[in-house]
């Protein structure tokens, strides 16, 4: 049975879609178009290349959380940056195109000047993915096609509009990374980036004005960005949502990669039944019809940009 992906960001909770992909792959489910955004952007670039989801797990444990995200020489104004994560993801994409993809792929970004919202479906994928992680302020912003670009997800957190428009005829399984844990308690925020320290220095370093100024921006983005998705989901109405409740967990801290994986495997098994139903020959036929009868373009604050 064939669907569309939309895979939302949500930092480090993208490891979850993993876990997505991995359960969609074990029930016969043929992904057959991919948007992501942020992390999403990130995980489903890499599958599309045609790495199974072992492949990327092996790959994201063998990262060191603790500097994946120092900065490089040549970074742009921003507070981190990317270091062994985007050394790493351009060992895997190289120099591959959106062309050479196993699966149609597009990430999303932001044009930081026009405002417009960026389909990024043409030249190197690598470009692509460092623009739609790339959180205002927080990583270096990109510049493609003459445009400065950031992390889609400051437009559009779960791309559902462009799955919708790569593969119309198909059920689009919206992912989403904000739902909380039904026993969580929410505690002090803590340092929004992996440090490793004793306690007593961790507790002085969240004592700083620039850490603290530092976690109040991270969780204002955290505000937004669900907010946003709440509308989205309730605008665009994909056909399926997955929600791994993973709300609770800070965008880039140290995290628990295989709990991850296996909470985005629930959150799907959970919503198999409506896949299933969605993806049916039937509900197909219908979305054919309508889709010939309100044929809509691709909305025009949305662009291509070629490298």
């Amino acid at each position: 049975m064939d669907i569309a992906l939309a895979l939302g960001g949500g930092g480090v909770r993208g490891v979850a879609h993993i876990g997505v992909l991995r359960t969609l792959e074990e029930h016969q489910f043929n992904v057959k178009a991919i948007a992501g955004t942020s992390a999403g952007g990130l995980v489903g670039a890499v599958y599309a290349a045609g790495f199974s989801t072992e492949q990327i797990e092996k790959v994201v444990k063998e990262l060191d959380q603790n500097r994946s995200f120092s900065r490089k020489p040549d970074d742009g104004p921003s507070l981190l940056g990317l270091g062994s994560l985007a050394a790493k993801l351009t060992d895997l994409l190289a120099d591959k195109t959106f062309d050479e993809l196993k699966i149609p792929f597009a990430a999303t970004a932001v044009s930081l000047y026009s405002g417009k919202e960026i389909i990024l479906n043409k030249g190197r994928v690598l470009d692509a993915v460092l623009a739609t992680i790339a959180i205002p302020g927080v990583f270096p912003s990109q510049e493609i096609g003459g445009r400065v670009l950031i992390d889609g997800g400051v437009m559009d957190p779960v791309p559902v509009q462009v799955a919708r428009w790569m593969r119309p005829d198909l059920p689009v399984v919206a992912v989403i990374l904000h739902k909380m844990p039904t026993d969580h308690v929410q505690d002090e925020i803590e340092i929004p980036i992996p440090i490793s320290a004793p306690a007593s220095i961790l507790e002085t370093i969240n004592k700083l004005r620039p850490v603290q100024a530092f976690q109040i921006f991270s969780r204002s983005i955290e505000v937004s960005s669900k907010h946003m998705t709440e509308l989205a989901m309730q605008l665009y109405k994909p056909e399926v949502i997955i929600a791994p409740p993973v709300g609770h967990l800070g965008i880039l801290q140290n995290v628990d990669i295989d709990e991850l994986i296996q909470v985005g495997m629930r959150a799907t098994e959970e919503t198999l039944n409506q896949i299933e139903a969605e993806a049916n020959w039937m509900k197909k036929m219908q979305r054919k019809v309508k889709r010939r009868i309100n044929l809509e373009p691709c909305p025009d604050y949305w662009a291509e940009v070629e490298k």
